[in-house]
């Protein structure tokens, strides 16, 4: 992909009057070559191994230092029993969240989506929402070509990687992707083709990312970066 700005993609679908994912869907098979029944196909293969990523999840199953799995677990539990604080979108996010996290520390196979540390958030998003039938496949998938849009904005501005700008470039970059998503799968979204204004996003990725950890506290990295969501 070839943008630079949130502004270039939106431009782009309003001028050719095409939707922001199908703009960036375009921008990227000229960039990559690919044909666009091929590029579809492997992001359904992406969105397939999400699923499975969180469906195959076990409880019982602990890292190799011991210090990260069952988690997910607990927080459903909590919510089961009435004592999560939020309601039942926000835990099923946030034990989706520590499931993929949790398979990524286990060595099981996740999507790094934008990298391995952040992997939970998108399919944290949005699981739910199939899960809920609020979003089909075909949305969801356009849904991630809107992510991966303003992930490679991010990317190109700023950065991915956490060796570089630590665990608040990873979430926080996973964190306006998924809200990017979160809101490409409304059909108002669609019809403007304006998910959300970018500094929103800016906004979402901050307060996502912005959490003081004191330095005394041992937290498993998983943990961390799930609840930082």
């Amino acid at each position: 992909m070839s943008f630079l700005s949130c502004e270039e993609m939106l431009a782009a679908a309003r001028s050719q009057n095409i939707s922001l994912s199908e703009a960036i869907l375009r921008s990227d098979l000229a960039e990559s070559r690919l044909t666009e029944a091929h590029s579809r196909e492997m992001m359904h293969h992406l969105w397939q191994v999400m699923q499975a990523t969180s469906r195959d999840y076990d409880p019982a199953q602990r890292s190799r230092s011991g210090l990260s799995g069952g988690d997910a677990a607990k927080v459903e539990q909590a919510h089961q029993e009435g004592k999560s604080l939020g309601g039942d979108y926000l835990a099923a996010v946030t034990a989706e969240a520590l499931k993929t996290a949790e398979c990524n520390a286990c060595m099981k196979r996740i999507v790094a989506a934008p990298t391995a540390g952040s992997c939970g958030v998108l399919p944290a998003v949005l699981l739910p929402l199939a899960r809920s039938g609020e979003a089909d496949e075909e949305s969801i998938c356009d849904a991630l070509y809107v992510a991966a849009g303003f992930g490679q904005v991010i990317a190109a501005r700023a950065t991915l990687a956490g060796a570089e700008g630590g665990c608040q470039a990873e979430v926080g970059a996973a964190s306006a992707m998924a809200a990017a998503a979160l809101s490409a799968t409304s059909r108002a979204a669609r019809r403007s083709s304006a998910p959300l204004p970018p500094q929103w996003l800016w906004a979402t990725c901050w307060a996502s990312s912005a959490i003081p950890w004191p330095a005394s506290w041992k937290f498993p990295a998983s943990s961390g970066m799930s609840l930082a969501q």
